[in-house]
């Protein structure tokens, strides 16, 4: 018996260094990708020195360029989820971007051309020191008769979680909204360098031309970054300064074919330290935003946190049962939590046709007499 335990317990070893091995062998620019992705400091500067070191080990074998191009086939094949590289896949398949009759390299000019900061350039804009609690949303020109609303839903996990699934449940039905999915957890707008949207949102919505968007993004911003090459820590002057930019640029390119922006604010989360920096990011994100007469920031605040504003974990729904309104990592909503968003930003997208709007007018003028 202590034998054949042994010889178990060997046999375990194996296959698990066999598979560090292969992790190793076929994932080591995922490995740096992991390093790169970590809050900037010394963890991150170690991982990366140990992660790089691995792959200049590995690189002369030659596994790196079989696994692109296998990733390359599978991509080709549609088993990517990211936007970029279901692009980029189907242009060296066919040279043509999917959606366009153009050749491929009008639209990559498109998605890598800088987008000028219209409103926040050189020095940052001094930023609020509070956020509204309510901020009216303008409303919307009413859609054209026939022709459905063109909707996006943009973010991070904030909008991939919970608050998509309740908008997209209450669009399915609606014949006057179409709704374009441009969402994807783990990213966000201080760290392009793992995730750009600037390069990602257009290959997203590849033709499209959404006259309404919603975004929620953020969560994942609070941490410092490396700009031309040097580190710059969260909160600083400077990382106000290139934060901002980015948030400009990123509302540039999603307003340039005039669409009406709801930004959704960051609600408040468990963590206090988190959730300071959260303050922090709705602040500026509110300071940009407010500068753009299509976009309206928006807070959450008074539906989903408690009567002071703070982070509230249930909440007594109309039906009288409580519920959970956020997720147990005290970060993203629940989809209970998010119905209690949807309805404004719902009334916000269903302005009435022209022809219905008339109506009204006249049945209200009817009643009126």
């Amino acid at each position: 018996m202590k034998r054949s335990k042994s010889n178990s317990l060997l046999q375990l070893a194996a296959v698990l260094a066999g598979f560090a091995v292969t992790i190793l062998l076929l994932e080591s620019e995922a490995l740096v990708s992991w390093a790169d992705r970590l809050d900037v400091g010394v963890a991150r500067t170690r991982a990366l020195k140990a992660t790089e070191s691995i792959q200049r080990t590995l690189h002369p074998l030659g596994i790196e360029q079989v696994r692109e191009q296998s990733l390359s086939a599978l991509d080709r094949l549609g088993w990517s989820d990211d936007p970029a590289r279901l692009q980029q896949a189907q242009l060296r398949l066919t040279g043509v971007a999917p959606g366009h009759n153009l050749p491929c390299t009008t639209n990559i000019a498109k998605a890598t051309t800088p987008i000028a900061h219209a409103r926040v350039r050189g020095a940052a804009i001094p930023v609020f020191t509070g956020v509204p609690t309510k901020t009216p949303l303008a409303q919307l020109q009413p859609s054209t008769t026939g022709q459905p609303r063109v909707v996006a839903l943009v973010g991070d996990s904030m909008m991939a979680v919970g608050l998509s699934n309740i908008l997209l449940r209450d669009a399915a039905n609606n014949p006057n909204l179409r709704v374009i999915r441009a969402f994807k957890s783990g990213t966000g707008l201080a760290r392009p360098d793992v995730f750009d949207w600037m390069t990602e949102y257009p290959a997203m919505i590849d033709s499209e031309h959404p006259d309404a968007i919603i975004v929620a993004i953020g969560a994942n911003d609070g941490q410092g970054f490396v700009e031309n090459g040097k580190t710059i820590p969260f909160g600083s002057e400077a990382w106000v300064k290139v934060y901002q930019q980015r948030t400009a640029a990123f509302l540039d390119l999603l307003t340039e074919s005039g669409a009406h922006v709801v930004w959704v604010g960051l609600p408040p989360m468990r963590s206090g330290q988190y959730n300071a920096k959260i303050a922090e990011v709705n602040r500026i994100a509110y300071t940009v935003v407010s500068q753009y007469p299509q976009a309206t920031w928006w807070n959450p605040q008074p539906l989903i946190g408690d009567e002071a504003g703070q982070y509230r974990e249930f909440g007594t729904m109309q039906d009288g049962k409580t519920t959970r309104l956020r997720a147990t990592d005290g970060i993203h909503l629940s989809d209970e939590g998010a119905s209690l968003l949807a309805p404004t930003l719902m009334n916000w997208l269903n302005a009435p046709p022209p022809a219905q709007t008339a109506h009204l007018e006249k049945t209200a003028t009817a009643k009126g007499r």
